[in-house]
């Protein structure tokens, strides 16, 4: 009797075994298939990216992968390399049923974005023309660079000449020895001057201007609209020493504070003051250490040949091709960090984005009496936009154009920043940054195709 109850015992475990069945993927099962998750590793990407698509299921025999019916019974990812947005659709089934569960992956279109640009190009382009003879250009966000162009004679690994494009990196190599607890932006500069010795000569009338006036084109020294000491455009000849002495025995134009008035005056002496603070042998090399090292070396970012350029235009002098500015640009738009490395601090770049001049009149801009009420703020070393400008982004959005028409700029709204450069002129460089950046913002909130 005993061995008969055995036996039954047995044979309903293995009835219920045989009926219950259960796993996922290549087996048999009467309980209804379910998916516990199907996600993308990312929801945008540009063309052709790589995604992996994962997920989690339980008592399906087969488990089908759409567009393709690609078989994933044995699986629980997939990558697949989208061209277009794309809906995947994941079907689980068995022989109670079948469930599924979709997921899309938005894909990027920059193709009118491209034909903006392009839509710029001449081949007899003399300034001010509204065309170029060629740009190239560099987008990115926080992931990496989402688009590159070039066009005309130029290509992506052309350098250029930023002009006033170099403030921002002369301004955020300066505040790195705020950070560092050597400098402070209010603290009279001539009180560093005194402290390395006086090697130069500053004058009473100059003895409230700081950094931060310097930095804010707000110290009362000449600007470009009045008649700025003559070696601001002497790379060689002079030293950057003898530069910012011409300087200070020029008059001043106004009270320190008092006024924006927008040049290259200031930069210079706020340069040589840095490198008298960090006990660098020569701008560049201050620069280098600041900014270039943390960020990698980018090589082809320079303010000349230091073994002939003696007097460097700390606000004007740089040039770079358009990876290693986007480099720079992405640390400042990302925080102050690159790869993990800190190379400004928050607040360094919060005090750089700060509106300075708030309240103060305006003796000169760069821009055109048209286009001056669209930049109305100004950081240190950079303008502020006007939110008319960038619909779209809660914003803000940051720029440092030069003369000749580079224009970099970064969005803290959408988290992302480009650089276009040409060899052009200021107005022209506003056009195609105008023309492009709403193209850009739909890409990125996904309201355009």
């Amino acid at each position: 009797m005993l061995k008969r109850i055995k036996g039954l015992k047995t044979l309903a475990l293995a009835l219920c075994l045989a009926a219950c069945g259960g796993g996922s993927g290549g087996g048999t099962s009467t309980l209804a298939p379910a998916i516990g998750g199907f996600n993308a590793s990312a929801a945008v990407v540009n063309s052709g990216a790589t995604v992996t698509l994962s997920w989690s299921i339980s008592n399906a025999s087969t488990v089908l992968l759409q567009p393709g019916a690609i078989d994933v019974s044995s699986r629980s990812s997939y990558p697949v390399t989208p061209t277009v947005t794309t809906t995947y659709t994941l079907q689980a089934s068995s022989s109670a049923g079948s469930v599924q569960a979709s997921t899309s992956v938005r894909v990027y279109s920059w193709s009118a974005l491209g034909s903006a640009l392009d839509g710029f190009l001449s081949s007899s382009s003399n300034p001010p023309s509204g065309t170029v003879a060629g740009y190239s250009f560099l987008l990115f966000n926080r992931s990496g660079t989402l688009y590159t162009r070039s066009g005309g004679n130029q290509s992506l690994s052309t350098v250029e000449m930023l002009a006033s494009a170099s403030k921002l990196p002369s301004s955020a190599a300066i505040l790195t020895l705020v950070d560092q607890g050597k400098l402070n932006l209010d603290t009279p500069i001539a009180t560093y001057l005194n402290s390395a010795g006086n090697p130069i000569t500053w004058p009473s009338d100059k003895a409230l201007i700081t950094m931060r006036m310097l930095l804010a084109h707000t110290s009362g020294l000449p600007g470009l609209n009045n008649n700025q000491p003559g070696c601001l455009n002497q790379p060689t000849g002079t030293t950057l020493q003898q530069c910012a002495q011409s300087i200070a025995n020029a008059t001043l134009v106004y009270q320190p504070g008092a006024e924006f008035n927008y040049g290259g005056a200031d930069y210079q002496v706020a340069g040589y003051v840095a490198t008298l603070i960090a006990g660098a042998a020569n701008w560049q090399a201050f620069f280098n250490s600041a900014i270039a090292a943390p960020l990698g070396g980018i090589s082809s970012f320079s303010y000349g040949d230091a073994s002939t350029v003696t007097n460097p235009r700390i606000a004007g002098g740089a040039m770079s091709d358009v990876a290693d500015y986007a480099t720079f640009l992405g640390m400042v738009q990302g925080g102050g960090t690159f790869n993990g490395t800190q190379v400004l601090s928050a607040s360094a770049i919060s005090v750089l984005t700060t509106n300075q001049i708030a309240g103060l009149p305006v003796a000169y801009t760069p821009f055109s009496s048209s286009a001056a009420p669209d930049y109305p703020g100004y950081g240190l070393g950079v303008f502020i936009s006007a939110t008319s400008l960038y619909p779209g982004s809660p914003g803000p959005e940051f720029s440092d154009p030069g003369l000749y028409g580079s224009t970099p700029w970064f969005d803290n709204g959408l988290n992302y920043g480009a650089v276009l450069l040409i060899d052009q002129d200021t107005q022209t460089g506003l056009d195609m940054w105008n023309a492009t950046r709403s193209l850009i913002i739909q890409q990125l909130n996904g309201t355009s195709s």
